[in-house]
């Protein structure tokens, strides 16, 4: 076996890895132990999404601009075929199951099933690498998309969270919906699709990770064989340049009140801070870190969550940060039924920010075990590894110490880097 074996540090499992010579990294996760069931888990991806609206097309040296949305126009117009059936049907037919999903970051193709491996992967593989866009499929694309906009707008909670992002950002494309805008989307044009589909869906800017009931060495020797017949090749050497966005600290817009089809009052509230006000410079241990202050501070055990849950200030809340490269947001959503007094006890909790080491090394040990349980689940190491390449571009190995290196005096001084100064603030209420 050529392609490197990668140890997953304190897990007892281990993921096996291999750069072609066209620039595709693959990794894969085999089942050690037997099984009866021949379950496989394929997921295809490109590092291109919702926030890529502006770069310099391969081709090309000038920096140029798309219609924003795009990127999920894009894969769904990756199902269309010139002739025979379609992947939907191909993969009903063979009794498994596609989908596909567009991120601010990536666009993934995903395969489920337990029989046919080598037909499925083969195909999940020829159809995301021939496309086919005419004006015709696309103009029937906008159509869709746009009554899909359109009933998204209905949705409160969409709203809430399209608004609060709008008034978050004011560079970052976060500030666009990764569907885009009705507008938008009607830019979209054949030549478009195939500058940004040649540009960003070559194998030096995918990835494809398959876990399950599978053998490394025949899926490597499935991939080469079917890059050979398609005759992939890839400029490799020629890097990809995006657009460089400066975000300021400072919110756009601090309050809005949106008015729709609510019973109760719907909150959205972000928080934006400066990244390198924190003290750790790895985003994996920071992003750790952030984690735990959610899990113990807003999680359903804590204090706050018992307090307003008691004085039935709130039906549903969510809590949880975003690592923006430059910038850290911390996100909470909520269904208020007293949003002044809920709000109030919020800001006072913010400000006394506590955990305690006990708690910490409590929780500790807890997620310890969860990465040692997802080694007998090859969707959830998939998924996790996905995860790991759209964040980082490599796979984080070394999870468990990282856990165990995480101690109250860092906690402590990342909590005293909270900065809840810089506010937006979106209230959907009763029309």
């Amino acid at each position: 076996m050529l392609m490197d074996k990668i140890e997953l540090k304190n897990v007892g499992k281990s993921i096996y890895r291999e750069l072609l010579d066209n620039g595709l990294e693959v990794i894969i996760i085999p089942n050690e132990k037997k099984s009866k069931k021949k379950n496989y888990y394929f997921n295809y991806g490109t590092y291109y999404g919702g926030l890529f609206n502006e770069f310099v097309p391969i081709g090309s040296n000038k920096m140029t601009k798309f219609p924003k949305g795009i990127a999920h126009f894009l894969e769904h117009k990756m199902f269309e075929n010139e002739e025979g059936i379609s992947p939907f049907d191909f993969f009903s037919n063979s009794g498994s199951y596609v989908n596909a999903y567009t991120s601010y970051k990536a666009t993934c193709y995903t395969v489920t099933g337990n029989k046919k491996m080598q037909e499925n992967l083969e195909y999940l593989l020829t159809f995301v690498n021939k496309p086919y866009f005419t004006k015709e499929n696309i103009l029937k694309e906008q159509g869709i998309i746009s009554e899909e906009l359109n009933m998204y707008n209905d949705d409160p909670d969409y709203l809430v969270y399209k608004t609060l992002n709008q008034n978050l950002f004011k560079e970052l494309p976060y500030n666009t919906v990764i569907g885009g805008t009705i507008s938008s989307i009607k830019e979209i044009d054949e030549d478009k699709l195939y500058t940004c589909y040649n540009t960003f869906y070559r194998p030096s800017n995918m990835f494809l990770v398959i876990g399950g009931a599978v053998d490394p060495d025949i899926i490597i020797k499935i991939v080469k064989d079917t890059f050979t017949r398609l005759n992939l090749k890839d400029t490799k050497n020629l890097k990809i340049k995006t657009k460089d966005y400066k975000e300021s600290v400072k919110v756009v817009k601090e309050y809005e009140e949106v008015k729709t089809l609510v019973k109760t009052d719907k909150i959205a509230l972000g928080y934006k801070m400066a990244r390198n006000k924190f003290p750790i410079k790895s985003n994996v241990l920071l992003n750790l870190y952030l984690n735990m202050i959610v899990s113990l501070c807003f999680g359903a055990s804590s204090f706050f969550k018992e307090m307003i849950r008691n004085r039935n200030l709130i039906s549903r809340s969510g809590y949880y940060f975003q690592n923006l490269d430059s910038i850290i947001v911390f996100n909470i959503e909520a269904d208020s039924f007293n949003t002044p007094v809920y709000l109030d006890e919020l800001s006072k909790y913010l400000e006394n920010l506590e955990v305690k080491e006990e708690d910490l090394e409590r929780l500790k040990k807890v997620w310890i075990s969860s990465e040692v349980i997802k080694t007998d689940y090859a969707d959830s190491l998939v998924d996790n590894v996905v995860d790991d390449l759209i964040n980082y571009h490599e796979v984080i190995t070394n999870y468990v110490p990282l856990i165990k290196s995480m101690n109250i005096t860092t906690m402590q001084e990342v909590i005293k880097s909270l900065d809840f100064s810089n506010r937006a603030l979106v209230i959907a209420k009763k029309s």
